[in-house]
């Protein structure tokens, strides 16, 4: 824009200049032709041709060669006008007032010509031949206007070239925007193409070195988190069969010793029969609690009925244990029997942690647990893809002070589980009140139903 404004200063000058040179030209050729003249006149009167009386003859001198706003005038030997004429010229077409006054100063009688009329060495007076200040303004402001429209045009121009130019040199940027978008949503298999402009050409090096980088290091702490989470799974699983095998028929048959001891104390020793039956209470409690735990370690519907059934007997749990002050809603889309063992386990660690956090913290009155495969069902890499939310109506998990209060092990917990299959996990409100888990866990369909 700049550029093209200087254009138009520049060519509006160099239009002012050649208009003035144009019109002081064209007066100092009328001015020699009237001395011409007039000097042919006095040559004549002294000739004896003409009278003295008639000079300066005027009229036949000056009709033909004056234009439009042009003024000559004849000045006797005492400076006074003898004889003038002035030819108007066309104002309809209005000079701008701005570049009147400009003009005006710029030109203010320099369009004057000055000659003196002498004949054998005698002055017989001074022409003076000027133009109209007007008159050049109007045919310079016309020569402008023309310029005008080249330079809109001009303007038109370069904008357009710029807007080109620019755009194909920024359209690299669209490529750097996507790979950035790209990292945002976790995809650190996005590479920038090569540039052929340095300094984009440096960004797409970073870069890709930088996703490279990431990669590397998630896939790294992928794996380190599914040795661990797939360890602490293998614990559970041997601290359950350890439980189950040892210390579980242990109790058992301690249970049905303390029954036998209170049958046998109420018919022989009444008086140790209180203590009989308070021994069998508490033996028969040690054998449930212990059934608890078990099932907390490792619930038997899942080798046995699958994911979905032991969900299903969770939420149940989850009631029971609210004592009706929670309701959860199942919601299943899919087969879930295509799911490995390995992620059918991790899975249902998820919901079951983020079902206690709702029963501890949240003061819910209603949950909400759904399970599906995804829009798509496949991820880009052409594994599938299982989409699970939990949702409440409850007060919320995110607080500071109750986060810091519970040290945040339940959701990093959760999020190291759905790490460790390669998936994500994200927590935020829902609404005003409670709280969303979305988790999204890739996963190899198995070739059968997880036994």
């Amino acid at each position: 824009m700049a550029v093209a404004l200087f254009c138009f200063l520049i060519a509006a000058g160099f239009a002012l200049f050649g208009t003035w040179r144009e019109v002081r030209g064209t007066n100092e050729h009328v001015a020699d032709i009237v001395v011409r003249q007039l000097q042919l006149q006095l040559f004549r009167i002294q000739s004896n041709i003409e009278l003295s009386a008639r000079f300066p003859d005027w009229d036949p001198v000056t009709d033909r060669v004056q234009g439009a706003g042009q003024c000559v005038k004849y000045l006797a030997t005492d400076g006074s006008v003898g004889r003038s004429s002035c030819v108007g010229f066309n104002s309809e077409n209005g000079v701008p007032d701005w570049f009147g006054a400009l003009g005006t100063r710029l030109l203010a009688g320099r369009t004057e010509i000055v000659r003196p009329i002498s004949y054998r060495d005698k002055s017989y007076g001074t022409l003076v031949v000027t133009t109209e200040t007007g008159a050049v303004l109007a045919a310079i402001w016309k020569d402008v206007s023309k310029l005008l429209g080249l330079t809109a045009l001009l303007v038109v121009a370069i904008c357009l070239l710029q807007y080109i130019a620019i755009g194909r040199a920024l359209r690299p940027t669209q490529h750097i925007l996507a790979g950035l978008d790209s990292l945002a949503r976790g995809d650190l298999s996005y590479r920038l193409p090569s540039f052929r402009l340095v300094e984009f050409q440096r960004i797409s090096q970073v870069f890709n070195a930088l996703a490279a980088s990431l990669d590397r290091t998630t896939r790294e702490r992928t794996a380190l988190a599914a040795r661990l989470v797939d360890g602490q799974e293998q614990e559970r699983q041997r601290l359950a069969r350890e439980l189950h095998d040892e210390l579980a028929q242990n109790l058992s048959a301690m249970s049905a010793l303390a029954t036998s001891i209170k049958v046998t104390a109420e018919a022989k020793c009444p008086a140790l029969a209180p203590e009989a039956r308070r021994l069998s209470q508490v033996s028969q409690g040690i054998v449930k609690s212990l059934r608890t735990t078990l099932q907390t370690l490792r619930p038997p519907e899942i080798d046995d009925l699958g994911l979905a059934a032991s969900l299903a007997v969770l939420a149940r749990d989850q009631e029971r244990l609210s004592e009706g002050k929670l309701k959860v809603a199942l919601e299943i889309d899919g087969a879930l029997e295509a799911l490995p063992p390995t992620s059918a386990s991790h899975v249902y660690r998820i919901v079951q942690e983020g079902l206690t956090n709702i029963c501890k913290h949240a003061h819910a009155h209603n949950a909400r647990v759904a399970l599906g495969l995804g829009p798509d069902g496949r991820s880009p890499g052409g594994q599938r893809w299982l989409a699970l939310t939990i949702e409440d109506d409850g007060s919320g998990v995110l607080d500071n002070d109750r986060e810091a209060a519970n040290g945040g092990l339940g959701l990093i917990g959760m999020r190291e589980r759905a790490m460790a299959l390669g998936g994500q996990l994200d927590v935020t409100r829902n609404g005003e009140h409670g709280f969303r888990l979305d988790a999204m866990i890739p996963f190899e369909p198995s070739i059968g139903p997880a036994q």
